[in-house]
């Protein structure tokens, strides 16, 4: 009997697996030692929860042949070197998630210009009823980092709406999407100080780490919006933290923290400080982008037949 592990808050459909396969579902783990407790009884593991699969988690997962992630960057949740060096067979669901990602983008571009977070908080305090008119996204500066399959769409559905204004730095120019979207390709630090937006969708990793850093945003308008809907590494916390103290109208929006999950104590511990900044500057929420229903439930299908094909190449070469 193959036990394979599923995390994630979403539904498995009875019946699923085939016979020979036994079924273990964390849907909301509590914490990291909830997932260690049945690891060393797992052949088989979907990865569609929050936990990050370190050399900790893999040398307690001693039965462990085949890991799919239900996502596009499998780095971002695996140390990929670790669990390729113990022979641990990877896979992911790349390019599942971009309509969802594109669409939670440009809602939370709009529910940030609005100040909507800012309203709540007023209204809750009574200290103040915001009505500031909020600015069109076809009326503004648009920049991006990284131009893959989710920024192209973003880029594709702002042009849409009409946004003529739109530039963006990758590690490779696109010229199809320059000519097609009107984009203008150009360097990051220069980006940062003409545009109204930046909007990051880059995957995550040892070559962007901390990409932007004091350098950049030293040359960043002041009143500069980020949208980070990649890594939180790619940013600087040192550097992020300076630039939002120091400019009142700048903003930032994260979706993911540089703790998280369980390393994430809130306001209690956390030590870039950057929580402690009020909700004009910096919104964080819990890597919820993607997590549109019909999208999840597709990428778990996939993720399903995949892991099932990797079972069947396991048992093939017994």
């Amino acid at each position: 009997m193959r036990k394979i592990l599923v995390t994630g808050d979403f539904e498995v459909e009875s019946g699923l697996f085939p016979y020979g396969y036994e079924l273990i579902h964390i849907k909301t783990p509590i914490d990291e030692q909830e997932i260690l407790d049945v690891l060393p009884e797992v052949q088989d593991y979907i990865l569609g929860g929050p936990e990050y699969l370190s050399a900790r988690f893999i040398d307690t997962a001693t039965r462990l042949e085949n890991l799919v992630v239900m996502g596009t960057g499998i780095a971002s949740f695996v140390d990929i070197g670790y669990a390729t060096k113990k022979g641990i067979r990877l896979a992911n669901t790349p390019y599942m998630n971009i309509a969802a990602v594109a669409e939670f983008t440009l809602a939370m571009m709009t529910t940030c210009l609005a100040k909507v977070f800012e309203s709540v908080d007023g209204v809750k305090k009574g200290t103040q009823w915001l009505q500031t008119p909020r600015p069109s996204l076809s009326t503004l500066n648009i920049g991006f980092v990284g131009m893959g399959a989710i920024g192209s769409e973003v880029a594709h559905q702002l042009h849409l709406r009409g946004c003529r204004n739109m530039q963006y730095w990758s590690r490779s120019r696109k010229v199809e999407l320059e000519e097609s979207l009107g984009l203008k390709f150009n360097a990051l630090v220069d980006i940062v100080n003409c545009v109204d937006i930046l909007c990051i969708h880059l995957t995550g990793g040892a070559e962007t780490r901390h990409l932007i850093d004091e350098v950049i945003l030293e040359n960043a308008s002041t009143n500069l919006k980020i949208f980070n809907l990649s890594s939180p590494a790619i940013i600087c916390p040192v550097a992020l933290k300076t630039f939002l103290s120091d400019n009142s109208e700048a903003f930032c929006f994260m979706d993911g923290y540089y703790n998280e999950w369980a390393d994430n104590e809130g306001l209690v511990n956390d030590e870039h400080g950057l929580l402690h900044l009020p909700v004009k500057s910096l919104i964080v929420t819990s890597h919820i982008a993607a997590q549109e229903k019909e999208t999840i439930n597709k990428i778990f299908a996939h993720a399903a037949k995949r892991i099932l094909e990797l079972g069947f190449d396991s048992a093939s070469n017994e």
